[in-house]
């Protein structure tokens, strides 16, 4: 994990395309531009998929480092750390086992999507930071006042990191009260989530004009296959089996006591989230959150056999075997990774190309050589193709552009490993404008360069 770490925060490129546009749009945000823009009918065609906190943490990096990829890579990193240490006390809080919960806490580093997600400055993992620092503070102090008001502040925070964690921890929170006998509080949590997540919402989307709705909420509805769900479920049976049984075996049998209703409903509530991984151009970030609940569960497992020492001894030895798995299963995200950074001679010669364009650049997977080289997104293919798909984007100006030769550099990912990639990201209709009016001259790091004839 830490390997795979130091690698990211060394190579100065893009490992992957959500990168490249995150960084544009903090750079903007730095420079106090909007970003949620409510017209998509003129250039630049650009979507900003996320709310704005995490680019707000990566706004003061801008300013003393210009841009780069490092500090949201290094977040990211330490978002992990965070998680880790609080699903670590949460569940030391409510149990006082300290075997169980470093059991809990060290298994989360371990899970594949943990270690893949952890490289890339990405949304994902400071949401769900700032979720489980909520959670601990409502376990902690589940009576004070105070602390029930950082938890509102906490979650409001990582639903403006990314909206998908408005379900699984607050509502965790509010059962989690309830059951206690803390009905008061329970209320005052949602009341004070609810008010200030409404508060956020209209205050962004009135002073974008709608643009905060059309970006965060409308963009975000793509095609869904069950494939995908049937895929990564496949994945996290055969990297994970004994931490899905682990937890299946807690919800069925342990005692209904405040452990079982913190495990359960987290539990619970992170399985819609794991489902969105079925929406074309998801990713494992999905799983994060129920990786979260699952190493929740089996440090709760433990915790509950602490009375029956040879049961106990054997299920940490059972997870000791797990963990074993998963840094086989580690392999291949870290593969991925590797393959990418082994490609820093091709991709550098890639970033003295766009550097030396003196008109737009229209590219795909490194879009993130863009702002590193001072220069803004014109168009985000993956993103504006889908709602072309789905009927809320006219692409017409955006064909012409390419038809006009506007773009003084054109470049594709075509990878040997995601051959039909391109039909994702991009409209038959741009495909066919590049193939006219531009030509190959050569291939770097697996794309394609493409130049006005």
């Amino acid at each position: 994990f830490l390997r795979h770490g130091w690698d990211a925060l060394a190579f100065p490129f893009p490992l992957n395309y959500g990168e490249g546009p995150l960084l544009d749009q903090a750079v903007r945000l730095a420079g106090f531009e909007g970003i949620y823009s409510s017209d998509l009918s003129r250039a630049p065609y650009t979507i900003s998929n996320y709310p704005p906190f995490y680019l707000l943490v990566q706004a003061p990096f801008v300013w003393l480092f210009g841009p780069e990829l490092w500090y949201g890579r290094l977040i990211s990193l330490s978002s992990v750390a965070v998680t880790a240490l609080f699903v670590a006390l949460t569940l030391f809080t409510i149990t006082r086992d300290r075997i169980a919960a470093m059991a809990a806490g060290l298994t989360f580093p371990a899970i594949p999507y943990v270690m893949r997600w952890s490289s890339l400055g990405r949304v994902d993992l400071l949401g769900l930071a700032l979720s489980w620092a909520g959670l601990f503070a409502v376990v902690r102090w589940p009576q004070r006042r105070r602390a029930i008001l950082a938890a509102a502040v906490l979650f409001v925070a990582a639903v403006l990191t990314r909206q998908t964690y408005v379900l699984a921890a607050p509502l965790t929170a509010f059962v989690w009260l309830l059951v206690q006998g803390h009905r008061r509080r329970a209320l005052e949590l949602a009341g004070l989530g609810c008010g200030l997540g409404l508060a956020s919402f209209l205050a962004l989307n009135v002073s974008t004009d709608g643009g905060f709705f059309l970006n965060t909420v409308t963009a975000n509805i793509n095609d869904f296959r069950w494939e995908r769900v049937s895929f990564n479920a496949l994945g996290a049976g055969l990297a994970c089996p004994l931490l899905l049984l682990g937890g299946l075996a807690f919800a069925w049998r342990a005692p209904r006591d405040g452990v079982w209703w913190l495990v359960v409903p987290y539990l619970t509530l992170s399985v819609p989230s794991a489902l969105l991984v079925g929406k074309v151009g998801s990713d494992v970030n999905y799983l994060l959150e129920l990786s979260a609940a699952l190493c929740l569960a089996t440090g709760a497992l433990i915790a509950w056999q602490r009375e029956r020492p040879r049961l106990r001894a054997l299920l940490i030895s059972l997870l000791a075997l797990q963990v074993l798995a998963l840094a086989q299963s580690s392999l291949v995200p870290s593969g991925l990774q590797d393959y990418v950074v082994d490609q820093e001679r091709e991709v550098r010669q890639l970033s003295r190309i766009v550097a030396g364009a003196e008109g737009p650049v229209l590219t795909d997977e490194h879009m993130g050589l863009l702002p590193l080289n001072g220069k803004r997104i014109h168009l985000q293919p993956f993103e504006m193709t889908q709602l072309s798909r789905d009927g809320s984007w006219e692409q017409g100006r955006a064909v012409e552009a390419i038809r006009q030769e506007k773009y003084d550099v054109v470049m594709m990912w075509e990878p040997p490993f995601a051959r039909d990639i391109k039909s994702d990201r991009w409209t038959p209709e741009m495909l066919a404008a590049v193939e006219a009016h531009y030509e190959s001259t050569g291939r770097l790091a697996d794309m394609v360069i493409y130049r006005p004839e």
